[in-house]
């Protein structure tokens, strides 16, 4: 409406010269330019008769971002252009054939500016009479009224010579409901008649019902009648719905004498049908309103008599107010509650289930008693959908008084309480944080001609929380200024939690004072809040406020603009400040930071930060500067905080055009680290440089190596930009082996991209260095999206020796509407051949993708190591669904394959597997030969998805397993496997022992092991990849260590006969059975074999085995009991082997008991010890060594002594023959010793010390004598 009211002094402007009678053209332009602003745009077409009284328009529309809201079509001016030169618009007509208002605009979303608005009423350019408004429709759209509505506009006006009329009839026309509005109403000065007809009807369904929510939208009709001078007038009302009066009554206006006025009014009916059902309670079927009252010629108002009644509301009432506008006499009672004490349902309220119980509320005042008024209220059993309470209270008193005397002024002041009770909120966040109880005070004081109202205390509290403030409010008549100080304090946050969606701590107390006008939006505000042990739920911030922390504010708005005085931030290690100037015409801000501790905040965060950043000018021309200082900075990430280790800084300098900023520096810098940003950042158009360089990567963490230098420039917008990128990097490495030795020497890398809306062409994506090359280009532009991409690996042999030669990928991937088709296919050495082919669909899930070839099984060394295989395989698999087993159908074969595993005593060989791939199972069948003898076949499935649940048959035929220094068997066996293999699974089935020899080794020394303490010095890689594939590096994550549950055992090893136990001198064959259950950590076995014959040999004497078994433990190491026995003289002599199988105990025992090397004797030579010739002493040593071993101390060294020998020894030589040393001093200086070997040879040696370092040795065997003289000297 402004907009057009703006049209009348626009064309009042000078026209000379544009008399033309399409006045298009300057005029209209300069209109237009004048009502459009830069959110709505005003065009006129067909504006004509600018220099005449009367002007028309064929068109006016006024348009925002969304189209036109407004429309005016053939549009006429009445008007009078001498009127216009006394400041007066008199508008004759203001015609329309066509009003169109489609919806209404959306509200402003102007920003505050940083200055204040003095408060002024709004000044229009001119003073305006309109004589007659007409239009032929109307039409509102649907936003507005909810339905499009039609209709049709009439309407006159007059004021001339002391009278006023005006007529007005509104009328819906577009095959709606019918709705009519007429309205007659004038007053004569001469005569004081008023009159007043007003007749609303409108047909059922109507808009009036519709909006109203009337229950059933009825048809209703409204009339008001009264014709009568004003000295005496009635009005008379009624309103029907549905033909039923529902409301009636009438209005009395009446002159008393001295110029008095009375009035009454008498209103009833039963309106209950014009609302909601639910209400019916409230209203009842009769509500009656009768008021009276007079009002003096001083303008003293006197109301007798205010009685409203309803079924749930009864008010009473009266007062009388002094012409100063004071009262002299108040008493208002009101009463609520249905008469039988249920809830009540209140209408008009908020919420539309508002019910109570019962309340009442009582206002006194009567200045012939004194000058004290009260105030006392009380609401029992609130409920609402939101909350509920048992009882609300509000109680006040105070005093209204005139004073007396000259120049005395009247106050009014008091004190208000209130308080809720049973307080229970339905949101149960609100509920705990606000309690369930709540109390208030506020006392006020006026005072006339102060213009200001003082409420010198505000009391808010709850259970830990509380608030006081005091206010002063001035310039009620002009623009509202409110001033005071108020102070809050929360004991415990934790209280708003739910509310605030996460852990909230601590206790604050925040303090305000300063002063703020409501209208102009001016302020001067000094705040602290100060905070203990405040906690947010983020731990690090937590950390940072743990103990006291404080925000101090002092801000100021004035007409010139926002003054920040000082903006302070402490907590803990950190202080922030800022302050500064923000107005339109040009603001200086400036803050620092000093953090001087980040480990405050916990965990991984340590170091420094300090800096300064200052914004000067406007957000259209303004500078921006930041200068910021780390020292040992790090934040948990161990790359960054490597990156970031020592001295950084990082400075900004920028321009703000705008909407775009103009970065003429971004440093990043650090020990190892130095990277910049140049350029325009503009969403029109923008032109970066971006540098990256990393002088030493090996500050990233271990297996971090080599240095790195990338450049970018990025030139256009989001929707329109050229991307180029490249870089190099020397000896690159991230810890991988692989990629490591991938990355050796020089790589660059080189990018260009060109975006263009939702196209993007790679112009070309290329990596380089001297072991590999990829290159990719494309194009994603609509419809036609390709990429093709082309790699070579120079030597796959550089991560794979099996296989020397380059290998290369190459094909095109491409998208289209419903996914991806791929055309990709790799190739190298050893007949690897492999080709991808087929679609994607949108959601990257495979629909007939095929992937079919050839590789070697060497390819899946580097992941099942320590373990390795050799050989081809060949596969056809098809992807239907996720990339996920169960979408995976077709076959994967290895034929002659070979496995071995440093763990076990064989080699698979002759490996040929085939898995056919389906539902998410792999079916399996094969076979292959052991390296040791035997063949293995196998047969089931097993699951591709944990846990790996499998059904597999293995059958053993003629196997043959051997441990050169333990053991040989033959065997065969049916074993399976059920269950999941990540854990629970079962091993069970039988294995039959055909042919079986444990040998018991003649001595546990002569094998290679590990050398304790013996450490590697420069160890190559090479040499410890190869311990590390044989598990001697003692590594705690053994590769070939398993996990989850055990495995359950149930195992039946048979042996009927032919398992043979031989070695020192023992021949023994037994038989019998083993069961192994329990689980593969706990082995549990039982039974035994038993013995079925066998002898122990020693010095050709045989003896017969009384007793042999052999038993497993958990280690799967045999157990031996071997028993032999003889009896002489009465005495008993056994000898017992017993012990593991790689290592057993030789003891010798006899009934009576005697020494071990005395029952030796007896067993052997049926004599005492003493009593065995030097012969038999040998023999006797001899025997020894074939039962326990190489000599050493035990038996052996017993035997010595009791023989009186200085020495005896048994050897084994690198034959494996032995022989047996005996020597002995026959002087001091005379030194004898006899060797005998297990082919009866002897040597004879004797020796004569002529001085200690002279000695002359003789030597006497089979082989002939000798002699020598021998010098020797230690040193």
């Amino acid at each position: 409406m402004r907009r057009l009211l703006f049209l009348f002094p626009l064309l009042s402007l000078p026209v000379t010269g544009l008399a033309q009678e399409d006045d298009r053209g300057y005029l209209t332009a300069l209109l237009e330019d004048n009502l459009s602003t830069d959110d709505q745009k005003v065009t006129i077409t067909g504006f004509e008769g600018a220099l005449s009284s009367r002007a028309t328009m064929a068109e006016l529309t006024i348009a925002d971002a969304d189209g036109p809201w407004l429309t005016l079509r053939d549009v006429a001016l009445d008007w009078s252009r001498a009127a216009l030169l006394s400041g007066n618009v008199q508008v004759n007509e203001l015609t329309a054939a066509e009003i169109r208002l489609d919806r209404l605009p959306p509200a402003g979303d102007d920003q505050p500016t940083p200055e204040a608005a003095p408060f002024a009423l709004p000044e229009l350019p001119v003073s305006i009479q309109i004589g007659k408004i007409a239009a032929d429709t109307i039409v509102l759209g649907e936003p507005i009224l909810g339905t499009l509505v039609e209709g049709r506009l009439e309407a006159a006006a007059s004021l001339a010579g002391g009278e006023g009329s005006i007529d007005l009839t509104l009328e819906r026309t577009d095959g709606g409901p019918d709705g009519v509005f007429d309205l007659t109403a004038g007053y004569s000065n001469a005569t004081r008649n008023l009159l007043v007809s007003l007749d609303a009807r409108e047909d059922a369904g109507g808009l009036s019902a519709t909006l109203l929510g009337i229950p059933g939208a009825p048809d209703l009709e409204l009339t008001v009648k009264g014709d009568a001078p004003i000295s005496d007038f009635t009005a008379d009302i009624r309103l029907l719905s549905d033909g039923q009066e529902r409301l009636a009554g009438a209005v009395e206006i009446a002159s008393e004498p001295e110029g008095a006025t009375r009035f009454a009014a008498r209103l009833g009916g039963d309106p209950a049908p014009l609302f909601l059902p639910e209400y019916a309670d409230f209203f009842g079927d009769a509500l009656q309103l009768q008021a009276d009252g007079l009002r003096s010629a001083t303008g003293q108002l006197t109301l007798s008599q205010l009685v409203l009644t309803a079924r749930g509301m009864q008010i009473a009432g009266s007062g009388i107010i002094a012409p100063d506008g004071l009262p002299e006499q108040l008493d208002l009672d009101v009463t609520m509650g249905s008469p039988d004490g249920q809830p009540l349902l209140l209408p008009f309220a908020t919420d539309a289930g508002t019910a109570m119980r019962d309340a009442r509320l009582r206002v006194a005042f009567d200045a012939s008693r004194g000058d004290g008024w009260s105030l006392s209220g009380q609401l029992n059993g609130l409920s609402r959908t939101d909350l509920t309470a048992s009882q609300v209270t509000l109680n006040g008193s105070g005093r209204i008084n005139r004073g007396t005397g000259t120049g005395a002024r009247p106050v009014v002041g008091g004190t208000v309480r209130f308080g809720a009770e049973g307080l229970a909120m339905a949101d149960p966040a609100l509920a705990e944080l606000i309690g369930s109880t709540i109390q208030g005070t506020g006392t006020f004081f006026w005072q006339e001609g102060s213009e200001a109202l003082t409420i010198p205390r505000i009391e808010l509290g709850g259970a830990d929380y509380g608030m006081t403030a005091g206010l002063r409010i001035r310039g009620l008549h002009s623009g509202i200024t409110i001033s005071g100080r108020a102070d809050a304090e929360v004991g415990d946050l934790s209280r708003a939690s739910r509310l605030a969606g996460r852990t909230l701590a601590g206790a604050a107390r925040l303090s305000a004072e300063g002063e703020t006008s409501l209208l102009g939006g001016a302020f001067d505000l000094v705040a602290d809040v100060n905070g203990t042990d405040l906690g947010i739920g983020i731990s690090e911030v937590d950390n940072l406020l743990r103990g006291a922390s404080k925000v101090s504010v002092s801000v100021r708005r004035d007409e010139t603009g926002t003054t920040l005085r000082a903006l302070e931030v402490a907590a803990a290690s950190l202080t922030a400040d800022a302050s500064g100037r923000y107005a339109t015409a040009g603001s200086d801000i400036t803050a620092n930071l000093d953090f001087a501790d980040l480990s405050v905040m916990g965990g991984p965060y340590g170091g420094a930060l300090a800096g300064v950043a200052r914004f000067t000018g406007t957000p259209d021309d303004g500078t921006l500067s930041v200068d910021a200082r780390g020292e040992g900075l790090r934040i948990g990430v161990a790359e960054a905080d490597a990156l970031m280790r020592g001295a950084s800084t990082v400075t900004l300098e920028a321009a703000i055009r705008g909407t775009a900023v103009d970065i003429r520096r971004l440093d990043v810098k650090a020990a190892t680290l130095d990277a910049s940003i140049t350029g325009l950042l503009d969403p029109n158009g923008s032109d970066l440089a971006a540098q990256l360089g990393l002088s030493d990567l090996s500050g990233l963490g271990n297996g971090y190596r080599g240095s790195a230098q990338l450049n970018a420039t990025v030139r256009g917008t989001p929707e329109a930009a050229q991307v180029a990128v490249n870089g190099t990097g020397t000896n690159l490495a991230i810890g991988q082996a692989e990629a490591d030795t991938l990355l050796r020497g020089t790589s660059t890398l080189s990018a260009n991209l060109s975006i263009d809306g939702d196209r993007i062409r790679v112009d070309g994506l290329d990596l380089t260095n001297p072991q590999l090359s990829a290159r990719a280009s494309g194009r994603l532009d609509g419809a036609d999206r390709t990429l093709d991409v082309d790699a070579r690996l120079t030597d796959l042999g550089i991560l794979l020796a099996e296989f020397p030669g380059p290998a290369t990928i190459s094909g095109t991937a491409r998208e289209d509407a419903t996914g991806y088709v791929l055309d990709l296919a790799g190739r190298g050495p050893g007949g690897i051949d492999a080709r991808i082919s087929g679609r994607l669909d949108g959601r990257l899930q495979g629909s007939g993708l095929r992937i079919a070839g050839s590789a070697r099984a060497e390819l899946a060394n580097p992941f099942i190591r320590p373990r390795t295989a050799r050989g081809p395989v060949s596969f056809d698999v098809t992807v239907n669904g996720p990339f996920a087993p169960r979408s995976l159908s077709g076959r994967i074969a290895l034929t002659g394959a070979e496995l071995a595993d440093p763990t076990l005593p064989f080699s698979v060989l002759g490996l040929n597997v085939q898995a056919d791939l389906a539902s998410g199972r792999a079916a399996l069948s094969g076979g292959a030969q052991i390296s040791t003898g035997g063949q293995v076949a196998i047969d089931g499935s097993v699951g591709l998805e944990p846990p790996f649940d499998a059904t597999i048959a293995s059958r053993l035929t003629n196997v043959v397993l051997r441990d050169p220094k333990l053991f040989e068997t033959r065997l065969n066996g049916d074993i399976a496997v059920r269950g999941p293999l990540t854990g629970g699974a079962v091993i069970s089935g039988s294995v039959l022992l055909l042919e079986t020899e444990l040998r018991v080794p003649s001595t546990g020394m002569t094998g290679l092991g590990d050398v304790p303490g013996l450490q590697h010095v420069n160890e190559p890689g090479a040499v410890r990849e190869t311990r590390r594939r044989a598990g001697l590096l003692g590594d705690a994550a053994d590769e070939t260590a398993a996990g989850g549950r055990p495995f359950g055992l149930d195992l039946l090893i048979s042996a009927p006969s032919r398992l043979f136990i031989r070695g020192r001198g023992l021949d023994a064959e037994l038989g019998g059975e083993l069961r192994v259950a329990g689980t593969t950590d706990q082995v549990v076995p039982s039974g035994a074999f038993a013995l079925i014959r066998g002898r122990l040999d020693i010095l050709g004497k045989r003896l017969n085995l009384s007793e042999a078994t052999l038993q497993l433990e958990g280690d799967f190491n045999p157990i031996l009991r071997i028993l032999a026995s003889t009896e002489s003289d009465g005495i008993v002599s056994s000898v017992s082997i017993e012990g593991p199988a790689d290592t057993p105990e030789v003891s010798f025992v006899s009934v009576p008991e005697l020494p071990e090397e005395e029952v030796l004797a007896r067993l052997l030579f049926d004599r005492g010890l003493t009593n065995l010739s030097a012969l038999q002493a040998v023999q006797l040593a001899s025997a020894v060594a074939t039962l326990a071993g190489r000599g050493g101390e035990g038996i052996v060294s017993k035997l010595r002594k009791g023989i009186g020998l200085d020495d005896l020894d048994v050897e084994t030589d690198a034959d494996g023959g032995t022989s047996v040393r005996a020597g002995k001093y026959i002087s001091r200086n005379v030194y004898t010793e006899v060797e005998v070997d297990d082919k009866g040879q002897s040597e004879i040696n004797l020796n004569l010390d002529i001085t200690p370092n002279l000695t002359v040795r003789g030597t006497a065997g089979g082989d002939g004598t000798s002699i020598g003289i021998f010098l020797e000297k230690d040193y």
